[in-house]
Formats: C-alpha cells, structure tokens, sequence
C-alpha cells in the first residue's frame, strides 16, 4: 500500500460530505422528535445512550487495533493473516457485547432509579433492550467498517453512514407517531443493522483475502490485538467516565429539560468535531505504514503539514459555530434558548483544543503510542468527575458543562505539547507567523460580537444576527494570503496532488 495524497483527500473529503449530510438530518430529526416527544424524552433518550454506552466495555479496545493491523498485514506476504484478524474479531466481540449487555439490563432498574424520574422510569426501561440491541450490533459492524479503514477505503464507509442516515431519519419518521419514544429506538436499531450488513458486504469485496472462507479463529490474532487494544480499552473506560458522567450528572442537577437541551448543542458540536476529526482520522493506516517504514523524516513534515491545514478550517469554522448559535437556537427550538446557547458556547470552546490535538492524537494512534493517551484520558476522565461534582453542586448543570469544557480543553493541551516534545519541535515549529495572525483575528472577532450583543440595542434579532455574521468575512484575507491555501489553488489548476 503506498502512501497517495490522491487517495488521502478523496477519503477526508468524503469524510466531510458525510458529516455535513448527518448534520443536516439530525437538525430535522431532533426539530421533529421536539414536536412529537418533547425535550423531556429527548433527555431520556439521551440518558438511555449514555447508560447503554457501558456495554463498550466488552469492546477491550479489539477494533481500535484493526486499522493499524490491517493495514500493515497488506504489506505483509502472509495474506491468511486478514480472514483470522476480521473472524477472530468479529467473535470475541460478538461474545464480550452479548455477555455485558444481559449483565447491564439485570441491573437497569436499580441505576436508572438513581437519575431519572420515576414517572419516566417505564419508557427508559422499555427503549434500554434496543439501545443495547443497536450497541452490540454497531460493535460488530465495526469491525467490518474498521477493515475498511485500514484498505484506506474511508469514502466506502462514510457512503455507508450516508446512507444509513437516511435509514435512521425515514425510520424515525414513520415509527415516532405509532410508537413515540420506541420508535425511534427501532429505527436506530434498523440504521445498525443496515451498517453492518453494507459494510461486511463492501469488505468482503474489496480484497479476495478477506471473503468468508479465509475467516478462520486464531489465537496469535487475539494476542496482537488483546496486547495493543488493552491500552487503549483504558481509554474507552476512562471516556465512559467522561461523557456519559457529563451526562447523568446533568440528569441529577439541571433535570432532564437541561439535559435535552445539552444533547442538541452537544449533536451540533459534535457534528462540527466530527466535520474535521473524521478528516484527520484516514492518516491512522498512513501514519502507521511509515512508522513501520520508519520514515521519521516523513512523519515530522507530515504533522506540521496537518496542524497548519487544520488550524486554517477550524479557527474560522469554531468562531462560525459560536457566533451562529444564537441563530442555530433561534432555527431549531424556536427562540433564544439559554441552556442551549450556553452549551454551544462552552463546547465550542473546548472543541476547538480538542480538534487541534487530532494530529498528535491520530498519530499517536498509528505509530502505538498509547501509554500517554491512556494517561491523558484517565486524567480527563478524574478531573471530570470530581470538577463536575463540586461545580455541580454550587452551579447547577451550567457547571457540570463548564466541568466538561476544563477537562477536555487540558487534556487535549497536554497530549498536543507532549508529542510535540516527541517529534522534537515546539509550538513555534508548528505554527509561523500567519497562523498566529490568524488567531489574533478569530479572538478580536469573538470580543466584538461578545460585546456588541451585550451593549447595541437592537431589537431586530434577524438583523443582530446578520450583523453579528457579517463579522466572519474579516478571515478572507488572511486565508486567501495562507501558503496552504495558495498552494492548494495552484494544484488544483494544474490538477495535480500535493
């Protein structure tokens, strides 16, 4: 497999239209579930997700080690190697999900009474079973989406995801209004079935070594992936402590209109994250054939390369994000919502960090480094929990989020210095004197509007917001003088590839 820039953007554009075509259907999805059901089961549904998510436990970190497996196993001459990586898989996952998810609805009724209201506890009980249905199913299509992955075949699975968008938001639509709350868990049921019927489909197609026949049990497979997902499973426990302790602690101390509110601002952040991390994820294979090569000179290039890239899309889409959210409130819930702008400020905020350790982070990943996103995470998840509490109990849910926003925000900090320290370069390597420019412009421009919402009376919100939009075209100049940009441009005309 040799490394193609070709091939590198076709994947992170088509990761792109992926997330912009699920943004989209979520903000009719939600702005409909909002009329049917109500923010209140919103929160349940959101709680019941969280709750659910524990099952990823049994994941044991397998299917974080398949893109880097598989794509080192293709430039291997044993190609047996492929069926038993994805059999061996599939049914240790299969096992482990299964075997977790029975032991969580044994003990639902006695947590969720915990932190849902009792009147509410019936209708969470009934969706659990299809939650944990669509968990244990998405877990083993994953394992095909992540082969995917490690061909380098990402513009497969983001038309995968497409596609079961549209499964998720039609089945929504007709099963909401016979089934309410249920309904929408039957569709989110038929969305991962259908992920992980396509995506074993396309697997099995797209490399001879992986069809059926070749799919054999294999202890040394097991080792491999059991020796490097270890680490990597105390990422996932300390994200289960993370996002979904956000989340019930909203539950107990802002109640469960807070919590719907929270989980459409955190959809729409996460929809944005997911627009830029979902690009810088197709360099895992890339990063890890290289590191296998041991091309250190190609490494330290290629991560400036992508900070800078990166950094020009996220500034100007970060500020875009919290400079829209009164509008964003304004479209979706039909007024200025506190609690939801609030939220999309903060996390906005955060996930600006968090987006720019994408590199370190990814890159981490590929080369094996995972003892210090072990220790990162463990120190996120802590810090999370324990601010959380105590901000929390003075603050209500606007201080389980602000809790959130300081944890994840130094968190990603730390891993960006530490693998800058890594590759032996410093933040200045990094970034030269137009990006730094460009920072200054993002700050002066958040100020204003801070400021001019506070302090110009104008009742007029369209036109507030208009104004307050307007103020985003003061990037132009700075990202068209860009180099990256510049260069960009002239290998587009001269249909070339950097």
């Amino acid at each position: 497999m040799n490394f193609s820039s070709k091939k590198l953007t076709i994947n992170a554009v088509s990761a792109v239209v992926q997330v912009v075509f699920t943004a989209l259907l979520y903000f009719f999805l939600y702005k409909y579930l909002l009329t049917t059901i109500g923010v209140e089961q919103l929160g349940i549904w959101s709680l019941i997700l969280s709750f659910s998510s524990i099952a990823n436990l049994a994941n044991m970190g397998l299917t974080s080690g398949l893109v880097k497996f598989v794509a080192e196993y293709i430039l291997e001459d044993d190609k047996s190697k492929l069926g038993k990586l994805i059999f061996t898989s599939i049914l240790s996952m299969s096992i482990l999900f299964i075997f977790l998810s029975l032991v969580i609805l044994s003990g639902a009724q006695f947590f969720l009474g915990y932190v849902i209201d009792k009147k509410f506890l019936d209708i969470a009980l009934v969706i659990l079973p299809y939650s944990l249905g669509s968990l244990c199913i998405n877990a083993i299509g994953g394992v095909f989406t992540s082969v995917l992955e490690g061909h380098q075949k990402n513009y497969i699975r983001n038309f995968i995801y497409i596609i079961s968008g549209i499964v998720m938001y039609v089945g929504a639509i007709l099963l909401t209004p016979l089934y309410q709350l249920k309904g929408v868990a039957i569709a989110q049921l038929l969305q991962s079935g259908f992920i992980f019927l396509a995506a074993m489909i396309f697997t099995i197609k797209i490399n001879p070594n992986n069809k059926i026949r070749h799919w054999k049990w294999s202890t040394q497979s097991f080792k491999e992936l059991f020796n490097y997902g270890y680490k990597f499973q105390l990422v996932s426990v300390c994200q289960m402590l993370y996002e979904p302790a956000t989340k019930l602690l909203l539950g107990k101390y802002g109640g469960l209109a807070f919590l719907g509110h929270y989980e459409m601002a955190n959809k729409v952040v996460s929809q944005f994250r997911a627009l830029l991390t979902n690009a810088n994820q197709v360099v895992v294979p890339v990063v890890a054939e290289k590191a296998k090569l041991e091309e250190a000179s190609f490494m330290q290039a290629f991560y400036i390369k992508m900070n800078r890239v990166l950094l020009l899309f996220n500034l100007p889409l970060s500020t875009s994000l919290i400079i829209a959210a009164p509008l964003i409130s304004l479209l979706w819930l039909g007024n200025f919502n506190f609690d939801f702008i609030f939220s999309v400020l903060i996390l906005s905020v955060a996930t600006f960090f968090n987006v720019m350790c994408g590199p370190a982070y990814f890159s981490s990943m590929g080369q094996g480094r995972l003892n210090i996103l072990v220790l990162v995470h463990i120190g996120m998840a802590f810090a999370n929990i324990v601010i959380g509490i105590i901000l929390g109990f003075y603050a209500g849910g606007y201080g389980i989020i602000i809790a959130w926003a300081i944890a994840l925000t130094g968190g990603s900090l730390v891993l960006i210095f530490n693998y800058n320290k890594t590759l032996k370069i410093s933040i200045l390597d990094v970034f030269q004197k137009e990006e730094f420019k460009l920072i200054l412009v993002g700050l002066g421009i958040i100020i204003f509007n801070i400021l001019f919402y506070q302090f110009v009376p104008i009742d007029n919100k369209i036109i507030k917001i208009a104004i307050s939009l307007s103020t985003l075209f003061l990037y132009l100049p700075f990202i068209l003088k860009n180099e990256n940009v510049k260069e960009t441009i002239s290998s587009i005309k001269s249909k070339k590839y950097v």
